[in-house]
C-alpha cells in the first residue's frame, strides 16, 4: 500500500500498474504471472505510450496467492462451465478435486497435461470476467487512493 500512496508519478501510472497485477493476478497462471506482467507493461509502455508502474503490478498479482488459489480456481471453473454451456450438470467441488488428486501417479508434465485437458477451457475462460473486473475496479481504487491523498495533503501544506 505505501507505494500507491507516495507514488511521485501520475494517479494513471500508479493505477495501471494496480490494474496490470490485478488483471494477471485473476488468472490461473502461477508460474507466469511476472513473464505475463512484464509483457503487459513493455507493450504498454513502448507500442501504446502509456507507461506503469511495474513495482505495483509486481505487488498486485499476489491478490491470487497460496490462500486464495484454489477458491479462485474453482470460481473461475464454475463460470467457464457455463460460458460453454456445461453450467449446472454435477460439476461440484468434489469433482473439482479430483481431477487434481485422479493423476497423483504420473510425471509433473503428464500430471499438468491431464489438468489442462480437463479443466484448462473452463478455467480459462472463466477467470476472464474476474481478471478484467478486478483490473478495472483496482485502477479505479488506485485513482481514488492516490487522489485523496494528495489532496489531503495540499490541504494540510495550504493550513500549515
Amino acid at each position: 500500500m505505501i507505494p500507491v500512496f507516495r507514488s511521485a508519478h501520475s494517479p494513471e501510472y500508479t493505477a495501471r500498474g494496480v490494474a496490470n497485477g490485478v488483471f494477471w493476478g485473476l488468472t490461473p497462471t502461477v508460474g507466469l504471472q511476472t513473464l505475463e506482467i512484464l509483457a503487459t507493461w513493455f507493450l504498454g509502455r513502448r507500442v501504446f505510450r502509456r507507461d506503469s508502474s511495474l513495482l505495483q503490478a509486481l505487488i498486485w498479482v499476489w491478490v491470487n496467492n497460496p490462500v486464495t488459489m484454489i477458491p479462485m480456481y474453482y470460481a473461475f471453473y464454475v463460470t467457464g462451465l457455463w460460458m460453454v454451456g456445461q453450467g449446472g450438470r454435477g460439476h461440484g467441488y468434489d469433482a473439482f478435486v479430483a481431477v487434481f488428486t485422479a493423476n497423483a501417479a504420473l510425471s509433473w508434465w503428464a500430471r499438468l497435461a491431464a489438468l489442462v485437458q480437463a479443466i484448462g477451457v473452463p478455467i480459462f475462460l472463466g477467470c476472464l470476467p474476474y481478471a478484467v473486473a478486478g483490473a478495472a475496479i483496482g485502477y479505479r481504487w488506485a485513482i481514488g487512493v492516490v487522489r485523496r491523498r494528495r489532496l489531503r495533503l495540499a490541504r494540510f501544506r495550504a493550513a500549515v
